[in-house]
């Protein structure tokens, strides 16, 4: 069921800022209602109309249907890190969670908020195929390196290998030869907790998600040629 969206409130910054210094369950299962009522509802209601604000403008981006916001526990079964809960919130859009791993994130906490889009740190056979698609196109994906930057959007040069990959080395003195070194296709705005919290939260996600959209693009272009 659709939920109005009346804002992202500070309360619900607030609540995460204390779950982060009260991260175990008994606090937690004592303010669960509270969660809830701050944080996880305002945060579906935020992802919905982001989503049909996109949709509305040509971006096919859909939230998941039954779980549009990601779970506040955290997978602690392989961790040395035992606390129990995540101290923020955050969701994915996506064209399809079936088939698709190109995504449009977000994620909010008082110490870190930000926008996300592309693809993150993707399984061995899809990155070989991004790069596949850069050498196959790289024309296109100039194209699409020079459309983000208009927007003041770049890839994020964290995760980069120091060598070319294998298969590669040919490329290395083109002008894309530094992106097939990415192991993700990324980019990202940080956002202020003001940002958050502001009652135009849903066009900045927009905005944002509209000048990523050569991103995604060029990984739907990816995950389609994959497919054939």
């Amino acid at each position: 069921m659709a939920l109005e969206f009346n804002g992202f409130p500070e309360d619900g910054l607030r609540f995460l800022r204390q779950l982060k210094l009260h991260n175990d369950r008994d606090w937690f299962r004592e303010r669960k209602s509270s969660y809830d009522e701050y944080v996880e509802q305002p945060m579906r209601a935020l992802v919905q109309a982001v989503a049909a604000d996109c949709q509305s403008k040509g971006l096919p981006l859909y939230a998941k249907e039954k779980s549009p916001v990601m779970r506040v526990y955290r997978d602690i079964r392989f961790s040395k890190d035992k606390l129990p809960y995540k101290t923020h919130v955050a969701a994915e859009l996506r064209r399809s969670f079936r088939d698709s791993s190109v995504m449009l994130y977000l994620h909010f906490s008082p110490a870190e908020s930000l926008l996300g889009a592309g693809v993150w740190q993707p399984e061995r056979p899809l990155l070989h195929a991004w790069r596949d698609e850069i050498v196959r196109q790289p024309k296109r994906f100039e194209k699409t390196i020079a459309a983000l930057a208009k927007k003041d959007l770049e890839l994020v040069k964290e995760h980069s290998l120091s060598m070319m990959p294998r298969g590669f080395q040919n490329y290395a003195d083109e002008s894309f030869g530094a992106s097939l070194k990415l192991t993700s296709f990324v980019v990202r705005r940080d956002l202020a907790p003001a940002e958050v919290i502001a009652p135009e939260i849903v066009h900045t996600v927009v905005d944002f998600a509209l000048a990523a959209k050569p991103l995604l693009e060029f990984g739907w272009q990816v995950e389609e040629a994959r497919a054939r």
